[in-house]
């Protein structure tokens, strides 16, 4: 599991190396709640978690690069990235008017229902199955395909090698 973490962080670093060098907003932008607020509605109905607040949200690479060096922060491919009450999307490849880039906050939106929810999960890899899982149905219910294969998420659900976060939120 960890070392499907690590192949894709590399290679949404490599794809963001592709990308035009200007961003479509400033590092350390917020991103008003308007914005949060029609995806923090489809994440609270998707898991039936009232999303009583909204999570701070900031387009930032400089942050996001911190927040990848804490142990424990559930990330989105390396785009984005959740702490508690936080939510850190990388500036270079945030563009409010992208259902793509809209789609990392989906994801990251739901690590927030899930420590609201207060659930337990088996590891932290079942974690990320939800969130990836309802981002892709976010992405297709929008008309885009999805971000990775059901064979993927499912892979990563079965907590192989996370055998030391069992019993995690």
């Amino acid at each position: 599991m960890k070392n499907y973490l690590k192949i894709f962080s590399v290679l949404s670093l490599i794809a963001l190396a592709n990308c035009a060098q200007t961003s479509a907003v400033s590092d350390g932008t917020t991103i008003p709640s308007e914005t949060l607020a029609p995806l923090a509605s489809w994440v609270g109905q998707a898991t039936k978690v009232p999303m009583v607040s909204l999570p701070i949200t900031v387009a930032s690479n400089t942050r996001l690069k911190s927040a990848m060096g804490l142990e424990g922060v559930q990330q989105a491919r390396a785009m984005a990235a959740y702490l508690p009450g936080q939510i850190v999307i990388n500036n270079l490849a945030w563009d409010p008017e992208s259902l793509r880039s809209q789609s990392y906050l989906v994801h990251e939106l739901v690590h927030h229902a899930q420590l609201l929810s207060g659930r337990k999960y088996a590891c932290h890899a079942a974690k990320e199955s939800e969130a990836y899982r309802l981002q892709n149905q976010w992405l297709v219910e929008h008309g885009l395909s999805a971000i990775t294969s059901d064979q993927w998420i499912a892979e990563i659900a079965s907590c192989k090698g996370d055998a030391d976060d069992h019993g995690s939120l």
